[in-house]
């Protein structure tokens, strides 16, 4: 039987709807294209392989650490991938995947840039191939590539909220939490805090999260803008530091209600900077990597 070539305008807008499940896990990206072989950690540590479109696309972009905070990240890229399949869940979202005349290609700003500043698109190409993802990724380019010129217009960056206010802390709105709650999930990242005192651990938190609420209010820089995918909302991260003063335990997420902030949720530093870059380069020194 001859091959035949997938719709790519239906398929585009089948992979646009924002009810589907797929998106909040943040894999709609491997559904919608082909991205080639990937290599794992071990052959990245060990140089082995031949290079993915993750090693292409991390060479393209300005340096930064794409591995994460956590220890045996090395080579994983792990934060790199997230950042991707979450970029392009927002842009399909918000219709920022424009398709060329022809119907042959597709485009999207990946919100990185170059050395030199320049945006970084994904380039898609209609795949030919029956019964597989509608397009294939063929790599990543900045503006003034030939492919590029099929567009009569290149789209924005995704982006996640039009309210400035939504990325900074307001230190004259009072924050809420449950020191109980929270005691509980501290407890899973660190194994038998509290076991023995645990209403010690709470009253720990109480005072970790005073304390990182008057650290915010004097420097607001200390609160980090995150984007929480399945809730579609700006958060914001504050260090709890329960150990050591030096190096934060935890992150606490807060979200903004009408009239307060309230604690929703605390996540390993590991998992605060993956979900932090998805706005922006974490700059607060507390969820900086660390030589």
């Amino acid at each position: 039987m001859p091959k035949t070539q997938p719709d790519p305008a239906s398929s585009l807008e089948r992979h646009r709807d924002p009810s589907d499940g797929a998106a909040a896990r943040g894999d709609e990206l491997f559904s919608f294209a082909w991205l080639g072989l990937l290599r794992s950690s071990d052959e990245r540590r060990a140089d082995a392989g031949t290079a993915d479109m993750f090693d292409r696309l991390a060479k393209t972009a300005a340096p930064e650490n794409w591995d994460g905070l956590g220890p045996g990240t090395a080579g994983s890229l792990a934060v790199l991938k997230n950042y991707v399949a979450r970029a392009f869940d927002q842009a399909l979202a918000q219709e920022a995947v424009p398709m060329d005349a022809d119907a042959q290609l597709c485009v999207f700003n990946t919100g990185l840039v170059s050395p030199r500043n320049e945006d970084i698109y994904g380039l898609f190409e209609a795949n030919l191939m029956p019964d597989k993802q509608p397009w294939f990724l063929k790599g990543w380019c900045t503006a003034g590539v030939h492919h590029l010129s099929a567009f009569a217009e290149l789209p924005e960056p995704p982006s996640y909220s039009a309210d400035p206010y939504e990325y900074f802390f307001d230190w004259n709105m009072p924050l809420s939490f449950s020191a109980q709650i929270f005691s509980r999930e501290i407890s899973r990242l660190l194994p038998g805090a509290g076991q023995e005192m645990p209403y010690g651990l709470e009253l720990a938190l109480n005072a970790a999260v005073t304390s990182t609420r008057t650290l915010a209010q004097r420097n607001p820089g200390t609160a980090v803008p995150m984007w929480h995918a399945q809730k579609h909302e700006i958060q914001l991260l504050l260090p709890l530091y329960l150990v050591t003063p030096e190096v934060p335990t935890a992150a606490l997420a807060i979200s903004r209600g009408d009239a307060s902030y309230l604690g929703v949720g605390v996540l390993s530093l590991e998992d605060a900077y993956a979900a932090a870059r998805l706005v922006a380069r974490p700059s607060a020194h507390w969820l900086a990597p660390r030589a």
